[in-house]
């Protein structure tokens, strides 16, 4: 067995995983990452509108 059998073995997995998970799925998944990652960044200014509130409001932090 060498090397080229392994890389092979390797990328005939890959390809198995791609025809038979990715394909089915289609555009699914990355709209639901889409999805995910416009949620996360509104979460995300939200909490950093809370955190200059609060830091706005307090007098004895360093600048």
């Amino acid at each position: 067995m060498s090397s080229t059998d392994v890389f092979y073995a390797l990328g005939d997995a890959c390809y198995w995983v791609f025809e038979n998970t990715l394909e089915p799925i289609g555009e699914i998944y990355w709209v639901g990452v889409l999805m995910l990652g416009f949620f996360a960044f509104g979460y995300w200014m939200w909490r950093q509108y809370q955190f200059n509130k609060i830091a706005e409001a307090d007098p004895n932090q360093l600048k």
